[in-house]
Order: structure tokens, then C-alpha cells, then sequence
């Protein structure tokens, strides 16, 4: 499972990078070439620009590569930095709990109301689905690291 999730997010992130910097490039030709701006080009730009974002902060997760997480349980001695996991863990899965609750509330409401993107006309659900997704990979990553965190202090402290 853990294998399918890594190769999930990271064709998820190529596919976005690459439709991004494509669609950016052939923004920037159409603009300066033809005097063009495609505003729906930057529609897809910016949801793919949140989808990258969001399963870039899973993947920081998942590596332990959050600013905050070696520094506060480096600061404690061994035998208690495992107590400083579990509550870093804790406010992690709470984020992102309430990031998953809170976007699909959004998308629940962009369903409701027949919401659509200015441009091209898509339903902006699709887009905002994006929020939940990313928080639950998030929510993945976090407990992984958090497993992981917890078995490596287990053994220091012995």
C-alpha cells in the first residue's frame, strides 16, 4: 500500500508539473506572440498548482521534512521525545482533519449551488476536491511519519 500511495503522488505531481509548465508556456507564446490571454489556461494552472502544493506538504510529511517536527522533539531528551511525536502527530491529524471536513463541506457547497469555474465553465467542485484529497494523503503521510518517528525513539531510548 505504501508503495502505491509513493507512486501515486509522485505521477500525480509529475502529470501536474508537467501540464502546468506546459500550459504556462503556451500561455506566455500566446500572449506574447499573439496578444492572447487564455484566462482558462490559468484556471488549470491554479488548481494543479494546489493539487502539487498539497501532496508536496504529504510528501514533507511522510519524510519528516516539516521545519517543526525535528525541532520539537529535538529539544527534548530521548527518553521523551516520543511523548513529543505523539502530540506533534496529534496536531497533524487534527489539521488535517479539519482540512478534510472543511473541504468537503466547500465541495458539498460548490455542488449545491452549480458553482463553475469562470472560464471554462467546469464544475468548481472538481477543483475544490482537490483540498480534501490532499489533506487525506496528508493525513497518511503524517501518521506514517509519526509510526516511524515513534519505532526509531523506541529504539534510542532503550
Amino acid at each position: 500500500m505504501r508503495k502505491f500511495i509513493d507512486n501515486l503522488e509522485k505521477h500525480v505531481m509529475a502529470v501536474g508539473l508537467t501540464v502546468m509548465t506546459f500550459i504556462t508556456v503556451i500561455n506566455v507564446i500566446s500572449r506574447k506572440f499573439m496578444g492572447l490571454s487564455m484566462s482558462f489556461l490559468e484556471e488549470i494552472t491554479t488548481a494543479m498548482f494546489l493539487l502539487i502544493t498539497l501532496l508536496g506538504a504529504a510528501v514533507a510529511a511522510r519524510q519528516g521534512g516539516h521545519l517543526g517536527l525535528s525541532v520539537l522533539t529535538d529539544l527534548f531528551p530521548k527518553r521523551f521525545q516520543k511523548y513529543v511525536i505523539l502530540i506533534t502527530w496529534a496536531a497533524s491529524a487534527l489539521f488535517s482533519v479539519l482540512l478534510i471536513k472543511y473541504g468537503i463541506d466547500m465541495v458539498q457547497s460548490e455542488i449545491a449551488m452549480g458553482v463553475t469555474t469562470p472560464s471554462l465553465g467546469w464544475p468548481e467542485a472538481i477543483f475544490g476536491s482537490f483540498v480534501p484529497i490532499g489533506a487525506v494523503f496528508i493525513l497518511i503521510r503524517f501518521t506514517q511519519w509519526a509510526v516511524s518517528a515513534f519505532k526509531q525513539s523506541n529504539k534510542e531510548a532503550e
